[in-house]
């Protein structure tokens, strides 16, 4: 009813409304200009506000027809993007927030690319497929793809779970499951879910090029044939939402390609929209023009140190490249730092190891203030060799 009401209201003065549209920016970011040819991964460290609360407060947004933008989760703080832009954006490249394909095996050596799949900015990582008597994990995210633990069972795809009708709050999309182990087979790696942006301008928005937000591919196991294992879930696309008084173009509004899952959302909250609806891929909704409160205080959790060692602020996840090396035979603290999570909210560390069994660790319950906590996952055994780790904190 409340909302009904709403709209009528805001339909009877939509000149009002666009005369007095404003996105917030105060322009701290000053001008995005990306026009060079190639891809560029954007570092939202390097930008002179940083885009505290992974919001980017622009004058303008510009991307080039030959440029590819991509947002990855380590570097966009595992969080929903929003830009604010006091005028104009142009987007005649792409710009993309898909979520990672689940990393093919290893024919020689499977526990080795058996690690989870990263998200876009906003959405959740896949699930490892089964290895050596390991189950298959589930993706994560309300809507994660289940695991395939169930011989020649495929993981299982990633859905959208997030929608209400103004997209708030703004998520991403739920990763893939993995595959089931067959015999002395690796199963493969869920897709890790789309991620979520939210570009708002005080004047107008062109979409020419690209927009994408698509669930990463799922990998098969490690061979076909009698004997092999399931192949992992696709994950879920996940969230575009654009506003501005005009929104126009001829591109793609894209939450669901990319061999992704099933596919996300997109939103245009516009005066006037011309955008085409064969452009979008994905839910879509129409509506009108209003501004959503911005994020604040952003949950988030990291490792600080291993075993004394300190872990970097935006771990790479890298398999080649470790983000913690430590030397230790015997069980070791890992130590969590967490920004606007409850305190007494218990921490579970997951790890995936490349030569020794899965492991979830209890760790100590949050600490602190709201603000700023601290937990130690005490006793954890690391086995020679990579280990991935990921950390839950659910509340």
């Amino acid at each position: 009813m409340t909302r009904n009401y709403l709209i009528l209201a805001f339909a009877a003065v939509p000149a009002i409304l666009q005369a007095q549209f404003t996105s917030g920016s105060t322009g701290a970011d000053g001008a995005l200009n990306i026009t060079a040819s190639g891809t560029v991964t954007l570092d939202p460290s390097t930008l002179p506000n940083k885009c505290a609360n992974n919001v980017c407060n622009f004058t303008s947004i510009t991307i080039g027809a030959t440029t590819t933008v991509v947002l990855t989760s380590q570097l966009w703080r595992n969080a929903s993007v929003v830009w604010l832009s006091q005028g104009a954006v142009s987007i005649a490249g792409i710009l993309s927030l898909s979520g990672i394909d689940g990393s093919a095996m290893s024919t020689s050596n499977p526990g080795e690319n058996r690690y989870p799949a990263a998200p876009g900015p906003g959405g959740f990582p896949g699930g490892v497929g089964g290895y050596l008597g390991q189950p298959a994990q589930p993706g994560t995210g309300y809507g994660g793809g289940a695991a395939g633990n169930t011989a020649s069972v495929n993981g299982g795809y990633g859905t959208y779970s997030y929608f209400n009708s103004q997209l708030t709050p703004l998520v991403g999309g739920a990763g893939g499951g993995g595959g089931y182990q067959g015999t002395a087979l690796a199963g493969g790696n869920g897709g890790g879910g789309g991620g979520a942006i939210r570009i708002v301008s005080s004047t107008s928005i062109a979409v020419n090029g690209q927009i994408t937000t698509g669930g990463g591919n799922a990998s098969p196991s490690v061979a076909t044939g009698t004997g092999s294992g399931g192949y992992g879930g696709k994950g879920a696309g996940g969230a575009i939402h654009l506003i501005a008084p005009t929104v126009s173009g001829s591109g793609i509004l894209a939450s669901g390609t990319g061999g992704g899952g099933a596919p996300g959302v997109v939103e245009i909250s516009a005066t006037t929209n011309t955008f085409p609806i064969l452009g979008v891929f994905g839910m879509y909704v129409s509506a009108g023009l209003y501004a959503p409160p911005l994020p604040s205080g952003l949950p988030a959790i990291q490792v600080t140190s291993v075993a004394g060692v300190a872990a970097p602020q935006y771990p790479q996840a890298s398999q080649t490249v470790p983000d913690v090396t430590i030397n230790s035979a015997t069980p070791v603290t890992v130590a969590i730092a967490a920004q606007n999570i409850p305190t007494s909210t218990t921490i579970s560390l997951y790890l995936t190891a490349e030569n020794g069994p899965d492991s979830t660790i209890v760790c100590g319950a949050l600490s602190g203030t709201i603000g700023s906590s601290t937990a130690n996952c005490t006793s954890v055994n690391f086995p020679p060799g990579v280990t991935v780790t990921n950390i839950v904190a659910v509340w």
